[in-house]
């Protein structure tokens, strides 16, 4: 078993969903996106049900400057070396 807990700097993160989210609604600001992301963190990482936080037992994987083929290799790396044991 392999757990891996993905994560990002914030600003990253609020740009990647300000230029997704504008493509549907150009008259989004970055600023509501910040304001919606910062809430929804909140909200997730508080809930009193399966709040959203790492497993002690997982590896992070910062993608904050790395491609999404780039964090495929990665992971999949993990998981050759997990099988290896």
């Amino acid at each position: 078993e392999l757990k891996i807990f993905m994560t990002a700097d914030n600003a990253v993160r609020v740009e990647r969903r300000f230029r997704e989210l504008f493509d549907k609604n150009p008259n989004i600001t970055i600023e509501e996106v910040k304001t919606n992301l910062e809430m929804r963190d909140y909200i997730d990482s508080n809930r009193e049900v399966s709040p959203l936080k790492k497993a002690r037992d997982a590896v992070v994987l910062d993608n904050t400057n790395i491609s999404e083929v780039d964090q495929l290799k990665l992971a999949l790396k993990w998981v050759k070396e997990k099988l290896k044991g």
